[in-house]
């Protein structure tokens, strides 16, 4: 999506900025196998006290000059010579959404689709940048076209060429976050109906995909922050001390009362029935049942969260949904004394493994 060059070089970089963290990891291909070459990530706390996007008109945007700076300290730490990257573009920063068109041809589709967008996003077009794609089996011609529109302001993708200018990266592509995850998350010939859960720290974002096609997306705002805050207030700390707590206790119960838990079990709640909500709707709908879960981004790495997820979804209303972690690394070759890293840090490195892959298409 959004592609702004045609150079296909070997090794791609793919980069998540994060409202907390900036991540980067290099893939090159080697023969038929994909190579693990460097990872890394900066979290904002090492460097600045707010945070890398700034909130303006109910957008996140990016604050450019310090992710340029620490974007270039990543790179030159870790000694990454590759220039050629893609880019994830943040869920809550773009617009999704599915209609119905009539049967027309193919060349009718993209002006018919330029129309509606009028009717769903609330910026003037020369304010956004459309992509889309049809999410129905059959010829356009043949009957009524289903279609998902993805929008992101032009203001924001400007501020990612400058950024990447600023960091002597060149953009590859932009890709909205969900399309990195489901790369890295699903096998290319994937047949099954799986939701896809990405736990940042700003958002939650909920996405059904049907075999190859995602067919849903859904974002709202309980996410890791709340699960954070919540802490802080409850037992007067700051928010870093918070999020260390977090990370170690988790919603691991011993003595209910007297653990982190019974503070966080409410808003893990808010977010079930969010999720819950978003898989409702798909499967009546399109009457069919969603087989698995995955869980992604730093917040599904909350200790005791896997297991809460899979008593909740064990339950009969939803069929037994099978409940796990994302494993982008797995169809990766790396050195085996990083199996236990990789293992534990796979789900937030989700995205910008998802990236780099996308430049091998």
């Amino acid at each position: 999506m959004w592609p702004f060059g045609k150079a296909v070089p070997k090794t791609f970089l793919g980069i998540d900025i994060g409202t907390t963290s900036i991540k980067i990891v290099e893939i090159t291909q080697k023969g038929k196998r994909k190579v693990l070459e460097n990872y890394g990530e900066l979290q904002i706390s090492a460097l600045y006290k707010n945070s890398f996007r700034t909130f303006e008109k109910n957008t996140l945007l990016l604050s450019t000059g310090s992710v340029a700076r620490a974007t270039r300290a990543m790179l030159t730490e870790a000694e990454i010579k590759t220039r050629k990257a893609i880019f994830s573009l943040p869920d809550f920063a773009t617009f999704f959404t599915t209609f119905e068109l009539p049967s027309m041809t193919a060349k009718e589709i993209g002006p018919a689709v330029e129309f509606e967008a009028r009717k769903y996003v609330p910026l003037d077009p020369s304010e956004i940048i459309l992509d889309w794609q049809l999410i129905s089996k059959h010829n356009p011609e043949e009957g009524k076209n289903k279609v998902l529109m993805m929008a992101v302001p032009v203001v924001v993708v400007d501020q990612y060429k400058t950024m990447a200018k600023n960091s002597e990266l060149e953009i590859t592509a932009l890709e909205a976050e969900v399309f990195g995850l489901k790369r890295a998350a699903l096998a290319e010939d994937n047949k099954t109906t799986v939701g896809l859960i990405d736990m940042g720290a700003q958002s939650t974002t909920v996405s059904i995909v049907d075999g190859e096609i995602l067919k849903a997306s859904l974002g709202f705002d309980t996410a890791g922050k709340d699960l954070t805050f919540a802490i802080a207030k409850s037992l007067g700390i700051d928010t870093e001390a918070a999020e260390e707590v977090k990370r170690e206790q988790g919603i691991l119960t011993g003595n209910y009362q007297k653990d982190v838990a019974y503070l966080l079990i409410p808003i893990i709640d808010l977010i079930l029935q969010e999720i819950k909500k978003v898989i409702r709707n798909f499967e009546q709908k399109e009457v069919k049942k969603v087989t698995d879960l995955i869980l992604a981004g730093g917040t599904a790495l909350l200790p005791g969260l896997l297991g809460y997820f899979q008593e909740n979804f064990s339950q009969r209303e939803f069929g037994k949904i099978s409940v796990k972690i994302a494993d982008p690394f797995a169809e990766i070759f790396y050195p085996p004394l990083l199996e236990k890293t990789i293992k534990k840090m796979g789900p937030t490195y989700a995205i910008a493994v998802g990236e780099a892959l996308k430049g091998f298409e």
